[in-house]
């Protein structure tokens, strides 16, 4: 029998975290597990930022990176930066455990909901979404700046 829990994230999680990574998106894989592990540690250390991770049997099949957020047009947000289950472990509950997780966590730190971005081309993590009470806001094309 497995053991799953939902639990905050270790250092210790960054192999497998990398590993997550590359599921989520494969370009990824230039970005080292040394960077991950940094990562991890500025991001658990230096924000408010919350990653809970999935454990099952020792080894980490998911997680969800949430980030509060203030606005001064609306009450505070906590934004999915990240959100990933193993390929073979979906549809057995482990994101809808995660982001139960996270909603709480939100709730207990007084934002008043979550934010998310998804791909257009991710239709079964729309119906996800759309289960779990989130609303389709609008289509939008995103920019970034990268400094050298």
């Amino acid at each position: 029998m497995s053991r799953r829990m939902i639990r905050e994230i270790k250092l210790t999680d960054y192999h497998d975290i990398y590993e997550l990574n590359q599921i989520f998106n494969p370009n990824l894989a230039a970005f080292s597990k040394e960077k991950v592990k940094e990562k991890i540690e500025n991001i658990t250390n230096n924000t408010k930022d919350i990653i809970l991770v999935c454990e099952e049997n020792g080894e980490v099949i998911g997680y969800i990176h949430g980030s509060p957020y203030e606005l001064l047009f609306a009450e505070p947000l906590v934004n999915v930066l990240g959100f990933v289950v193993r390929e073979n472990n979906r549809n057995q509950g482990i994101g809808g455990m995660l982001m139960e997780r996270l909603e709480q966590w939100a709730r207990d730190c007084g934002s008043s909901g979550i934010k998310l971005l998804s791909h257009p081309s991710r239709v079964q993590a729309h119906r996800f979404y759309e289960r779990r009470g989130f609303i389709f806001t609008k289509d939008q094309k995103n920019f970034v700046k990268y400094f050298k």
